[in-house]
């Protein structure tokens, strides 16, 4: 296990799409906030300024989409792990051709790339948390059991469990991990009701941004794209490139 756990948490490359101005009025969302436009395009450029000159990533940017308001959220439609890239199938219908050019994007990157083309089958890849021992996949409005397996089955080398999430759109928007066996989980109530379905051998913290002293943190704005659901995850694909990939 520990030969598995080598490495988490170090990247090379991201994936990241541009914000299309059809974003603040037809993205999908759950309240009814307004979105300023402008504001969506500074987070997005901070962002993305972050993954490249704090954190020394190569990132491929793509380009926005007028008729994919939500393409900006590229981490849904991809989960990679390794040198393999699972292409998912959002749950929503009218996502589901922001993952032809993720896929093209990994593609080019030269990664072995596995397709969900089960029409059963459903997943978003904000519902899949990585530990770096295995993969906890929530089963929410957008990833269902199917989605699950197909997941377990192109990362065989990882165990995979379902966690219901409820009252939330994605099971990382209220958790993530914050470190190396550490998860950050929130205190709502869809966070808790998460919590007690999880069986984790990791230190769980509430107030997790005090306490690790020993890894850097960025504070970035996510205010805008908060009010269409999205959160810091959503914006990128984040690879470990292998020399001999």
């Amino acid at each position: 296990m520990a030969g598995l756990m080598s490495g988490f948490g170090c990247f090379t490359h991201a994936v990241v799409r541009a914000v299309p101005q059809s974003l603040a009025r037809d993205a999908l969302r759950s309240g009814g906030l307004e979105v300023d436009l402008l504001k969506v395009q500074e987070e997005y450029e901070e962002y993305v300024s972050v993954l490249k000159h704090r954190l020394g990533l190569e990132v491929l940017e793509l380009p926005a989409d007028e008729a994919l308001p939500d393409c900006v959220f590229v981490e849904d439609a991809a989960v990679v792990c390794g040198d393999t890239a699972l292409v998912s199938r959002p749950g929503a219908q009218s996502r589901r051709r922001e993952t032809e050019a993720v896929k093209a994007a990994l593609t080019e990157l030269g990664l072995n790339i596995v397709e969900m083309t089960d029409e059963s089958a459903t997943l978003d890849g904000g519902d899949v948390l990585f530990t770096g021992r295995e993969f906890f996949v929530g089963l929410s409005k957008r990833t269902n059991q199917r989605g699950a397996e197909i997941l377990a089955d192109a990362f065989k080398d990882y165990a995979v469990s379902t966690v219901p999430v409820q009252d939330a759109l994605h099971l990382k928007s209220f958790c993530s991990m914050a470190g190396p066996g550490l998860i950050a989980i929130g205190s709502s109530e869809a966070a808790q009701k998460a919590l007690k379905a999880l069986v984790i051998v990791y230190r769980l913290k509430y107030d997790v941004f005090e306490k690790l002293k020993d890894h850097m943190l960025i504070p970035v704005t996510n205010q805008e794209k908060a009010k269409v659901d999205g959160g810091l995850t959503c914006c990128s694909v984040l690879i470990n490139m292998k020399k001999n990939i």
